[in-house]
């Protein structure tokens, strides 16, 4: 994500044991964990599929490839993102968090750029945010997660 202006206003989204930092555009709705239905065959990643707004969604645990797998509880949450570009318009998928979302409005200088991250799949770079691990992640290897069979088999 390149910081165009000085001000970015941009979702901590609590997952595993630090936050995504994603810009609000991409986040189309955040709500609670609704009934999973289980996907056979499915990496381990995908926790399942879920009905919102009347469509099924796919639901992640990115936190899987920083730490230990999510459990969900009475403070889990979904942040349901837009489709990734280039995809269909209905390609919603969710984020499991593990609590509510912090907004924040992000300025550069405020920003401390870690190389903490730098061997951690999926994220594109590490920050240190008000003292809170952070990372963005790394969309265009989500894409290929998510839609290329070959690098779905991956952890």
């Amino acid at each position: 994500m390149a910081l165009a202006s000085n001000r970015v206003h941009a979702l901590l989204l609590p997952v595993c044991d630090r936050y995504l930092l994603v810009p609000s555009a991409l986040v189309a709705e955040v709500g609670v964990v609704e009934t999973l239905t289980s996907l056979p065959l499915s990496p381990p990643w995908v926790l399942g599929v879920m009905s919102w707004r009347s469509q099924p969604i796919v639901v992640c645990d990115l936190g899987r490839f920083w730490g230990p797998p999510a459990t969900l509880g009475p403070k889990s949450r979904v942040a349901v993102f837009y489709p990734l570009p280039g995809r269909a318009p209905t390609e919603f998928f969710a984020i499991l968090t593990n609590a509510e979302p912090q907004s924040r409005t992000i300025e550069t200088p405020s920003v401390l750029l870690t190389d903490e991250d730098a061997v951690h799949p999926y994220l594109a770079v590490s920050l240190d945010i008000d003292g809170k691990r952070a990372g963005i992640p790394d969309l265009a290897g989500l894409k290929e997660l998510f839609y290329d069979p070959v690098a779905a088999k991956a952890p």
